[in-house]
């Protein structure tokens, strides 16, 4: 489990990467999901709530802003996500981040993408991943289009072991992204390793390397698949090259199950 975290922290940062990204005009601040309050101080504070976000600095203070927005008005969804946004800025109470995510995302009534997806991951970094499977699944019911919730699916599938399911999924996000991804390319190879379809998994590791050469549970499920196709074919340089990732994997013992007993003698 640390170790899929590990693996995680990299892929979930490039989840927001990809939601700001997507959603300029949102994160500029041009833009609400709900009515803002027709209010002097909250027209004043509001913007320079925003405005510390964006250059990630004051965040105690923008979060000060954004309970006040709140207090004003407790119906305003968008104060709740930028006072959730701002904890998971500054790395402090993600629990409450997890609580204001949801408010947000409840008083909005579907409208948010971004609201959606703040909240599946921080709830899945926090190790809520059954609520956040199933903030991802209203992703891919309310936002088809969008690769995210599919590939949040997929990430959560290494946790509740549904690999078939995650692996259908990240089949979907990689047709849906608009150029290749490695993060999404390594979670693929690693769930076709995880539904032994070794053969097919070796290129997608391949692709995926340079990003995550260091991660144990990378070179852990890639020695598997490289093993397999070794015995299979008799590829004594592939038998080789499986035992330079193994020797690769720092924490043997923290691998998913179904890899660490694979190699067992």
């Amino acid at each position: 489990m640390k170790q899929f975290l590990l693996l995680l922290s990299v892929l979930l940062c490039l989840i927001n990467i990809s939601a700001q990204q997507n959603q300029t005009d949102y994160f500029l601040g041009n833009r609400t999901y709900c009515q803002k309050p027709d209010n002097e101080r909250v027209n004043k504070i509001y913007p320079l709530g925003i405005r510390a976000v964006q250059q990630n600095k004051y965040l105690g203070a923008a979060f000060k802003i954004f309970a006040e927005v709140i207090e004003a008005d407790n119906s305003f969804c968008d104060a709740y996500f930028w006072a959730a946004y701002t904890l998971r800025l500054s790395n402090t109470n993600l629990e409450d981040a997890v609580i204001f995510y949801h408010a947000a995302d409840s008083l909005a009534q579907n409208r948010s993408i971004e609201f959606k997806q703040n909240l599946a991951t921080l709830a899945m970094k926090t190790g809520r991943i059954s609520f956040s499977r199933n903030k991802f699944k209203e992703m891919t019911q309310y936002f088809p289009a969008s690769p995210e919730g599919y590939y949040g699916i997929a990430l959560t599938s290494l946790f509740l072991e549904d690999y078939k399911n995650g692996l259908e999924n990240i089949d979907i996000a990689e047709k849906k992204y608009n150029t290749p991804s490695k993060d999404c390319q390594s979670i693929k190879a690693i769930l076709l390793t995880l539904n032994e379809k070794y053969e097919e998994a070796i290129p997608y590791f391949e692709k995926a390397e340079s990003n995550f050469k260091k991660d144990d549970i990378f070179n852990g499920c890639y020695a598997l698949s490289l093993k397999q196709v070794g015995i299979k074919n008799s590829d004594e340089k592939l038998m080789k090259k499986y035992k330079k990732y193994y020797e690769k994997v720092q924490n043997k013992t923290a691998l998913p199950e179904a890899i660490k007993n694979s190699f067992k003698e």
